[in-house]
């Protein structure tokens, strides 16, 4: 792809452009708590989690192992597809419906078929309003400072909010009635969302405030390209010691084109934490709480990445370069691997032709056995306005159950796909590809699946190949993922003092990748983080998981 412009990929292709998300210290859960401390869970009566009822789906070409968080993967689509509600969820009203988005601008509902298809499926009137992720936090600000509130939100996208946990309880629903123990069975594809995405969005205040948008085990991978690295010598799913991944590195550097490829917020680097044993984001041992930042695999890491930086590898302008662009500079052939989402699947196979994009193992350098960091098993989560009666918060619970349909139900194929011969049309294979209108009108630029969606399973029209190599890649680093002991915990201090923190930490470590700072800078930058606040986050965490481990 070598004329693909960051124009052309998003319009004509309607990527989701996640950035990378580094799991920072303070959204252990992926929200922040409040500020007030009324949100914590010590002290109160937990909730039960929603009991797991899962469905069962068509039977893969390549099965999963739901122990480790290995997925189910299609090398094609179901030729039958199922229903996966019973009626029509709505009862005609108007649901005022905000989440965040990657795409572009959808076309108005009055000419959008697509999103008129969904509102005749869902029973409803769907008033979306979808915000780019780079406006997100600031026009988050305005809505929690205002009264205008919508009906449905979802909060997601790795991105903290300011005092969010306390914003949450102050003006949305606690569910808990609806949606705890045996109560989720009333909606059986929310009941089909596994307990660890329940987990990771946790209890406010010992109540179920938020539906989970799940997501896949592994976390962040490093993309490479797949036939250049190949030709170095890498195997797919093969694990690759330090030497072999830096010398692939510089006999794919040359010219203008560069082995490896960072963006701004700290070059990517929770891409290669795993790599160094590095605890993800926290460790937990006999109760206790110890930073991501206190390893000695984190210092081995910073000298590393320096090492890469000031041998060329790097893309030079990786500082200032965009999550966004970043990916463009990866499709077409400027950089041959860089740091992004496992969830950027989809797009990325269904985008990239020239050669076979795929995530890696992580290398292991000398002595040191990788440990892959999992994600936090959720995109986000989807709140409802306190203000609806009781009914209509069972009309939306109905909802969010119908958007969440499994992969293989008519209703998955609508939200995902669009109408068959309107957005999309089979190939030969069976494979539902895009027809031009669907390059446009889509789920990516009406974002239905930020406000509630099936667990994920690994499917990708016409990437046989592509997905397979996804399946060697989990079924290589799931079993030894580790997860984030603080998933799901809220503390107070990190809500005040846990955003400057990290940044001041991103700067450092950054400035030390770059050779700005020598990597011994690294320890007064610890102890400064600790004494600022990150001890007492600490402290707070051990307290949550004390309240929680009672169910």
């Amino acid at each position: 792809m070598p004329n693909l412009s960051r124009r052309t990929m998003l319009r004509s292709a309607g990527i989701a452009t996640a950035a990378l998300a580094a799991p920072t210290l303070l959204s252990a859960c992926g929200s922040s708590s409040g500020g007030s401390g009324h949100v914590a869970n010590k002290g109160t009566k937990l909730a039960p989690w929603p009991t797991y009822t899962p469905k069962t789906g068509p039977a893969p070409d390549l099965k999963g192992d739901p122990s480790t968080g290995v997925e189910d993967a299609y090398l094609k689509y179901p030729s039958k597809l199922t229903k996966g509600t019973s009626g029509t969820p709505g009862d005609g009203s108007t649901l005022k419906v905000m989440t965040i988005t990657y795409g572009t601008p959808p076309t108005p509902e009055a000419q959008n078929k697509y999103w008129q298809a969904m509102e005749k499926a869902l029973g409803v009137k769907i008033a979306f309003t979808a915000i780019p992720a780079s406006d997100f936090s600031q026009k988050m600000s305005t809505v929690m400072a205002g009264n205008s509130l919508p009906d449905i939100l979802n909060i997601g996208g790795g991105i903290t909010l300011p005092h969010e946990a306390d914003f949450v309880m102050k003006t949305m629903a606690d569910i808990s009635e609806y949606v705890s123990g045996d109560a989720i069975k009333d909606y059986p594809n929310l009941a089909n969302i596994p307990t660890d995405s329940w987990k990771a969005v946790g209890r406010f205040h010992g109540g179920i405030y938020g539906v989970p948008v799940q997501r896949a085990k592994p976390g962040n991978a490093l993309w490479i390209n797949g036939d250049a690295f190949a030709k170095e010598g890498y195997k797919v799913g093969a694990p690759w010691s330090e030497d072999q991944f830096t010398n692939a590195l510089r006999g794919l550097t040359h010219g203008k084109q560069y082995g490896i490829g960072g963006s701004t917020g700290g070059l990517s680097w929770p891409t290669y934490a795993g790599s160094f044993a590095i605890p993800n984001s926290w460790s937990l041992k006999g109760g206790k709480f110890t930073s991501q930042y206190e390893s000695a695999g984190f210092k081995e890491m910073l000298a590393y990445l320096q090492k890469l930086w000031k041998t060329g590898l790097f893309y030079p302008d990786s500082t200032s370069t965009s999550q966004v662009d970043m990916k463009t500079l990866y499709y077409n052939g400027t950089v041959k691997s860089y740091g992004d989402g496992f969830s950027a699947l989809p797009t990325t196979l269904g985008l990239v032709h020239d050669f076979q994009a795929m995530p890696m193992v992580p290398f292991a350098p000398s002595g040191v056995t990788p440990t892959p960091w999992a994600g936090s098993n959720k995109f986000g989560y989807t709140v409802i306005n306190k203000t609806l009666a009781k009914d209509k918060v069972k009309m939306v619970l109905r909802v969010l159950d119908h958007l969440a349909s499994p992969f293989g139900t008519e209703e998955y194929q609508l939200m995902h796909y669009g109408v068959e011969g309107v957005h999309f049309k089979y190939n030969s294979a069976g494979d539902p590809i895009p027809t031009k209108l669907g390059q446009t009108e889509n789920i990516t630029n009406l974002p239905f699946q930020y406000v509630c969606d099936a667990p994920q399973v690994l499917y990708v029209p016409g990437a046989q190949q592509g997905v397979k190599n996804a399946y060697e890649y989990e079924k290589a680093t799931c079993p030894k993922m580790i997860q984030n002991p603080a998933n799901g915990l809220r503390s107070d201090t990190a809500t005040s003092t846990g955003a400057t923190l990290d940044t001041d930490m991103t700067d450092t470590l950054t400035s030390i990748i770059t050779g700005r700072q020598q990597v011994s800078s690294w320890d007064a930058a610890v102890k400064k983080w600790k004494s600022g606040g990150g001890d007492k986050i600490a402290s707070e965490y051990a307290d949550e998981l004390a309240a929680n481990t009672t169910k």
